[in-house]
């Protein structure tokens, strides 16, 4: 009895001075990826493409932060074919588990769809649906203002809107996933006046930190400046570094 009782001191006494082991390290407090991709032709037609892309997240306790923003740059037999970029700057603020509000402001140029700049400030809440580790699917309604300059001699305008978002995201395997968002804008003043932007996008991890994106993005304006295209579609593919 004495040795049982000595031996269960002694285990408690080692346990009491052993090294406790070391807790999980914190996830790195800002995560998202930059990408870049150049197409180059020659012989019978001569082009130069480029474009660059960015998001970055930073995940609190209570809200989210997420910076985007992409540039577009083309030349075809010396003459530009594609020039546009934009940035944008979300804020998402918890109120449950599920249910949140977000403010938005997205800056963006586009001179060859007749934008020489357009201002985009949204707010309003959004819920997830569906918020697994596989699939997460939400959806964003609300409203705000747009202001745009066109280009001229076409003459400035601004209108309140509406936001309606939904985007879903979902984890082919441990080193994939599928992405789809589509984005409506509809004016308040003018039922005829809307814009729709929608991205379908798959990213595999190759090695490391590095990834390929492949994607397609719509851009429509139903009103655009007279005599410009109301549609412009984006086929594409770049290389992403993760961190």
């Amino acid at each position: 009895m004495k040795r049982f009782i000595a031996g269960v001191g002694l285990v408690g006494l080692l346990g009491f001075f052993s090294i406790p082991a070391w807790p999980d390290e914190p996830p790195p407090p800002w995560k998202g990826s930059v990408g870049l991709s150049y197409l180059e032709t020659s012989g019978n037609s001569s082009s130069q493409t480029f474009s660059g892309e960015l998001k970055v997240e930073r995940n609190l306790s209570f809200a989210k932060i997420t910076l985007e923003g992409a540039a577009l740059y083309g030349k075809k037999e010396d003459v530009t074919s594609d020039e546009s970029w934009f940035g944008s700057l979300k804020y998402d603020q918890n109120i449950t588990d599920r249910f949140y509000t977000y403010l938005l402001q997205r800056t963006a140029r586009d001179t060859l769809r007749g934008i020489e700049f357009r201002y985009t400030y949204q707010g309003g809440l959004g819920y997830y649906l569906v918020k697994t580790p596989d699939d997460v699917l939400k959806l964003e309604a609300g409203g705000g203002y747009i202001h745009e300059d066109q280009v001229n001699p076409f003459p400035d305008r601004g209108f309140p809107n509406a936001r309606v978002f939904a985007g879903y995201t979902h984890n082919l395997n441990k080193t994939s996933r599928f992405d789809e968002w589509v984005e409506y804008l509809p004016s308040l003043s003018n039922g005829q006046d809307y814009l729709i932007n929608e991205e379908t996008a798959v990213i595999a991890n190759l090695v490391g930190n590095l990834a390929l994106k492949v994607s397609f993005n719509v851009a429509y304006d139903n009103l655009p400046p007279p005599d410009f295209q109301k549609s412009d579609r984006i086929f594409k593919t770049a290389l992403l570094y993760t961190f």
